[in-house]
């Protein structure tokens, strides 16, 4: 189920009124930024083999993985400055340096975030946040998930994410990757897992009523749970990515629904 695509125009009215009132669940936007910088840094340290296999994006290398977040920010700060949805994949950048392709498009990204700031309306695929404020965060998460994917490539240690970035791309995970409009008159999912399921984790929780053709998000923990999920922020935010084990979590009730969660998940993240 791919994201990339922008929502365009007309699919949902004008774009007054499309900005997230959901800001009080965000992190501070200065953070964002500072996330995307920081992400970057580490992705280029640990990017010391471009030729080394990236084991949870099968047949990518590091030079894969650079060349698509270097990408990513292009198709971005040209969907900000337009107001329009850009070709996808972007194919009229010079891709012959990928760490110099990603400093640059790092940097420009982050310029033109905090030019423009988090308010300004701009198309994003989100229908439900039309606003500069979602790639912030969006861009921000997509950093954080592939710097893990570079240091896992590397064979070295992953460095742990903070809390509250975890805590907050969970939230994106469930609330908006899983959890948003896109089961819609779509086909049924292979993946129905018709049942509850509450994921826990540094002191919040979310439930999750999940069927073949929709999943309900609803923040807290009221109500029975067919199953409960629970871990640190670090290991559940890689876990939902597929970038982590179930093994580091605490898993309780109906055990033998965790791998079709998972399927559901990395349909979602598609």
């Amino acid at each position: 189920m791919a994201h990339e695509t922008l929502v365009p125009l007309g699919a949902r009215g004008t774009l007054e009124g499309m900005v997230s009132t959901d800001v009080e669940n965000r992190l501070p936007w200065d953070l964002y930024l500072t996330v995307i910088r920081t992400e970057v840094d580490r992705m280029l340290e640990a990017a010391a083999d471009l030729d080394a296999a990236v084991p949870n994006c099968p047949g990518w290398t590091v030079r894969d993985l650079l060349e698509h977040v270097a990408l990513v920010f292009r198709h971005k700060v040209e969907s900000i400055r337009s107001a329009s949805e850009p070709p996808w994949p972007v194919d009229d950048r010079d891709t012959s340096d990928v760490r110099r392709l990603l400093a640059e498009e790092s940097a420009t990204l982050l310029a033109e975030l905090q030019q423009r700031g988090p308010r300004q309306v701009r198309y994003t695929w989100n229908p439900s946040d039309q606003s500069n404020g979602f790639w912030f965060r969006r861009m921000a998460l997509e950093g954080t998930v592939h710097r893990v994917d570079a240091e896992q490539a590397a064979g070295t240690q992953v460095t742990p994410i903070e809390d509250e970035v975890a805590l907050d791309g969970i939230d994106e995970f469930l609330t908006i990757i899983v959890g948003g409009p896109w089961w819609d008159g779509g086909d049924e999912t292979p993946y129905p897992v018709d049942a509850v399921v509450r994921i826990r984790s540094g002191g919040r929780a979310w439930t999750l009523d999940l069927s073949a053709r929709q999943v309900v998000v609803v923040q807290g923990d009221e109500g029975e749970a067919d199953l409960t999920i629970e871990g640190s922020p670090h290991d559940l935010y890689l876990w939902l990515w597929g970038r982590g084990t179930a093994s580091a979590l605490a898993l309780d009730g109906r055990k033998e629904l965790l791998d079709e969660l998972a399927g559901r998940f990395a349909e979602s993240g598609d």
